[in-house]
């Protein structure tokens, strides 16, 4: 039993701990090398917080949970935990009779079971507006911990962007047929060029039937609708490009696209998966707390001092 449970383990660190990207490769002038646990003194006690936007629907859920288990087979010696950032879904899977802590919530519960170092991982595709709150969550509670830390969204540097398109363009995603689309939420937010920043990606890696669009920002419908009909695409998959997907008829943001599409002579097809149920991708944020644990965030006056030589 317990060499079944070693072997497991080390598979799940072979799979996950970015062979292909060095954490060295991802250092920039915003972390220097400093392992969170050499710091730690006896007494001390280490946790990793996942935190996701949250959902009240069980399918979704469940989705959440399989990067919780991820995590935990990754770092068997670390306590992991979960936490929302919405506090509307927390309330409305409280009503449910299941019991789920907002991200403050989950941080004062455990400066109160003693842990004192903590790194946060939002499972957050991009760098805009919730982790912008997320951090501000953090940045007043840091007083609670001796170090806390905040691994990085999905897509934060380049390697990330690269491990993101080999996932997708590497999955059964690949055989269909037609132009295949991925529809992301969006955001007023100026990170919403990551999006167009993935497509072009996409494009000149060679991925020529992979297209992005997004709800509240660029590339619009009808951006992607030109692009489509100038390659002469008749059929087009959608590609959630959301950590879960909601599978019932409340998924707006699938509805509304094939709408738009079949309104504009597409044959619509959908891949009911979200980023969360790819294995590649729960890796990958494997990788982010790794390299969390590992590398300290320093501040702009911090790098001034460092690099204003240069």
């Amino acid at each position: 039993m317990y060499r079944r449970d070693f072997l497991k383990i080390v598979m799940v660190l072979l799979a996950c701990l970015g062979w292909e990207h060095p954490l060295q490769a991802k250092v920039g002038r915003e972390f220097v090398a400093s392992d969170i646990r050499e710091t730690m003194q006896k007494g001390d006690k280490l946790a990793i917080l996942m935190v996701h936007f949250g959902s009240a629907y069980p399918e979704t859920r469940e989705a959440l949970e399989r990067m919780n288990d991820q995590v935990r087979q990754a770092f068997p010696q670390v306590e992991v935990r979960q936490a929302y950032s919405a506090r509307s879904i927390v309330n409305r899977v409280r009503r449910q009779g299941i019991w789920i802590e907002h991200t403050t919530d989950a941080l004062i519960t455990l400066k109160k079971e003693g842990y004192t170092h903590v790194v946060v991982q939002p499972s957050i595709v991009i760098e805009g507006v919730e982790m912008e709150a997320l951090r501000r969550d953090v940045e007043l509670r840091k007083g609670l911990f001796k170090e806390i830390r905040i691994g990085n969204p999905l897509l934060y540097d380049d390697a990330d962007y690269e491990a993101v398109i080999k996932a997708l363009t590497g999955s059964a995603v690949a055989s269909h047929a037609g132009a295949k689309l991925l529809i992301a939420n969006g955001t007023y937010h100026a990170s919403n060029s990551a999006y167009a920043k993935l497509g072009y990606m996409l494009q000149v890696s060679g991925h020529k039937d992979y297209f992005v669009g997004t709800r509240e920002g660029f590339p619009t419908l009808e951006t992607v609708i030109g692009q489509l009909k100038a390659g002469k695409y008749k059929q087009v998959t959608l590609l959630p490009f959301m950590f879960v997907l909601i599978k019932s008829n409340e998924n707006r943001v699938s509805a509304s696209w094939r709408e738009g599409l079949e309104k504009a002579g597409f044959k619509v097809g959908l891949e009911a998966k979200g980023l969360s149920d790819y294995e590649a991708i729960r890796c990958l944020l494997v990788e982010h707390i790794q390299f969390a644990l590992a590398y300290k965030r320093i501040t702009v006056a911090e790098r001034k001092e460092m690099f204003g030589r240069f």
